[in-house]
């Protein structure tokens, strides 16, 4: 599978499983899945996740009967202006009031946009999570 496509599977399965309010659900296991889902339970969108063999069990989280995740969208590579610096990082932070993240692919791995900051490093967009 290529990275898009790992990508893009996650991200419906976490989509499909939020709207049929399914409390579990199993993806794919690969080291971009293990660290972005590292990154979301660390920002409180999931509850946890367990590997399981060849899968990955996610635990997801509601609030109030509703899913944490409101929105989440895979940034493929051939959109305009996916690689961020760390100016633009800093300028979408400060009109966003923190109501979304980003995830990004750094030279120092997979960061959150707070993160690049943090680090003073840009990247290229992987996900929009709302």
């Amino acid at each position: 599978m290529s990275l898009n496509s790992t990508l893009c599977d996650m991200i419906a399965r976490i989509q499909n499983g939020q709207q049929s309010r399914k409390l579990e659900i199993f993806i794919i296991k690969t080291k971009l899945c293990l660290k972005i889902l590292s990154i979301l339970k660390n920002e409180g969108y999931i509850r946890d996740y367990y590997e399981n063999g060849k899968f990955i069990k996610v635990l997801l989280k509601y609030s109030k009967d509703k899913p944490v995740i409101t929105k989440i969208r895979a940034v493929l590579p051939n959109y305009k202006n996916t690689y961020l610096s760390i100016k633009l990082l800093r300028e979408l932070r400060s009109r966003n009031n923190d109501l979304s993240s980003l995830i990004l692919s750094t030279p120092k791995g997979i960061l959150t946009d707070y993160n690049c900051i943090l680090n003073n490093t840009g990247g290229r967009i992987l996900i929009e999570v709302f």
